[in-house]
């Protein structure tokens, strides 16, 4: 009976540091901007998992919620591995939905400040007078997903293609991954190198769980990326690009 009590409780010690490195948290930071390129305050940021460390099942606190400050500004703390949809909402503006692998195969903080990850994220919302289109995030971030599919399947037809990428945005916001796909398709056909419809390309094969593609597509998404947003998209790269390694 004591030799098993004693072998319970060696088992439980020597499980204690898998459990904390499986549970090794990080601190991501950001901004939301307009298409003007000014800040907005008051925006949520949400942030999802939708895959755990190397795309097992995801373990530990799901979803995290904040709200930017005066300069746009925003931090969520306790993030762990996976593959997370981030996602900016609020009044008078068209959403941003991007989805990004952090840490994905490396569970350990590579930085000496207490697991703060080595880039930011910048997020960019639009200012919209498409009422078509204001009509469809409205019903999207109010989580009316018939609605919001009816509205969104409306403004497949347009030939704008940053309305087009908006629609397809707000198509992942609720979840509907194979119009999500679709759409940004449509973008790609014209332009293959689109900023935006690559980036939502890459998220929709993310959401799909098709890593090869979502590495093809951040690699041009890389390329199209404005300065600042070149380093969240180059790591998202590199952690795609790490997971042959383990297969």
């Amino acid at each position: 009976m004591v030799r098993r009590a004693l072998l319970l409780v060696i088992a439980m010690m020597l499980a204690i540091p898998v459990t904390a490195a499986a549970q090794m948290t990080f601190r991501l930071r950001g901004t939301v901007r307009d298409n003007d390129g000014k800040p907005v305050a008051g925006v949520k940021v949400h942030a999802e998992a939708i895959k755990g460390f190397r795309g097992e099942q995801f373990v530990g606190q799901k979803e995290f919620e904040v709200t930017t400050g005066e300069r746009g500004e925003w931090v969520i703390l306790g993030l762990t591995s996976g593959v997370w949809s981030f996602e900016a909402t609020g009044p008078d503006i068209i959403p941003q939905v991007v989805v990004l692998p952090v840490s994905f195969t490396n569970r350990k903080p590579q930085s000496a400040h207490g697991g703060a990850l080595p880039w930011d994220l910048p997020l960019s919302v639009r200012r919209s007078k498409n009422e078509a289109l204001t009509s469809a995030a409205n019903a999207a971030m109010a989580k009316k997903s018939d609605e919001a599919v009816a509205a969104i399947g409306g403004l497949a037809g347009d030939q704008d293609p940053e309305v087009l990428c908006a629609a397809g945005e707000l198509a992942l916001l609720v979840r509907q991954n194979g119009l999500a796909s679709a759409i940004f398709n449509q973008i790609l056909q014209k332009d293959p190198k689109h900023r935006c419809g690559t980036l939502g390309a890459a998220s929709t094969a993310l959401m799909q769980g098709d890593l090869d593609l979502a590495s093809k597509m951040f690699w041009t998404a890389t390329e199209a990326a404005p300065r600042e947003q070149k380093p969240a998209l180059g790591a998202a790269l590199r952690d795609l690009q790490a997971v042959a390694g383990y297969k």
